[in-house]
């Protein structure tokens, strides 16, 4: 009887696949260090004027500079406070823009107001802000307040309008109450809307704050921003408003982050 002969899959022929990062993350990367070079090379060749702007390189300096003081966490500890409770007040948009979605008498009725009131110049009114709530930390939490709810209110109610329709009338069908409703059908729908206008907030609440400690504080990095735009630190100008930014991107990812863990369904 002849022996069939096995045959053993080699286990060192398959090549190893390497492991690759995502477009998403190579072509930002590829795209602003080319920029960055670009800038730099220009900056140090002459072209910049240093009184006027600045380039990566002293930027950098500058930044690690105060970094390496303490100086720029002692103003982004009194703007993170200012932002974090203003920001948690406005919160109160989702509630809000749950029922005027829902309900469309009540969103007749306030339409026009928040309407008014997102498009009105908010930043314009911050004298007005430091009358009534004086100069201390309050007015800029209104501020903050002031900006940041609107996105959220605003986004929720567009969040409720696009429900599908038909889960709504199953959820009546089998008896669900308003809370039920809210809970179960209105809200899961509405959380990619909510986390929209949250992202939008974001950047409104960072601008308000810089704002607000721009024109009437002695702490805080809007402070610490005009202190250095006054005395003609450019380079030391743009290393508080690059640590924003790179802030307010890493708050977005964060976001970002929740909302696959509270919504992993929107990622498919």
């Amino acid at each position: 009887m002849a022996k069939t002969a096995t045959i053993q899959p080699s286990l060192t022929s398959a090549p190893r696949k390497r492991a690759k990062l995502p477009p998403s993350v190579t072509y930002p990367v590829v795209t602003i260090g080319i920029i960055f070079v670009i800038w730099e090379i220009v900056g140090q060749l002459g072209g910049i004027d240093p009184f006027m702007f600045s380039w990566p390189s002293k930027i950098l300096e500058q930044t690690w500079a105060f970094i390496a003081n303490g100086s720029v966490f002692g103003h982004l500890a009194i703007s993170a406070v200012e932002v974090g409770i203003g920001f948690g007040m406005a919160l109160i948009g989702i509630p809000i823009g749950l029922i005027l979605g829902y309900w469309r008498k009540i969103e007749y009725a306030f339409d026009p107001i928040i309407t008014a009131l997102y498009t009105t110049p908010v930043v314009a009114l911050t004298p007005l802000f430091v009358l009534w709530f004086g100069l201390e930390t309050l007015s800029k939490i209104m501020m903050v307040f002031t900006m940041a709810i609107f996105p959220i209110l605003i986004n929720t109610m567009a969040g409720v309008k696009t429900t599908d329709p038909s889960l709504i009338k199953a959820a009546r069908s089998y008896g669900a109450n308003s809370y039920q409703m809210f809970r179960e059908v209105i809200f899961p729908s509405t959380l990619s809307y909510i986390v929209t206008g949250i992202r939008l907030a974001i950047g409104r609440a960072l601008i308000a704050v810089v704002v607000a400690e721009m024109l009437a504080a002695n702490k805080g990095i809007g402070y610490a921003i005009r202190h250095a735009s006054e005395l003609f630190r450019t380079s030391e100008y743009l290393g508080y408003v690059g640590v924003l930014m790179v802030l307010s991107v890493l708050l977005t990812q964060l976001l970002k982050y929740v909302e696959r863990w509270i919504a992993p369904w929107r990622n498919h």
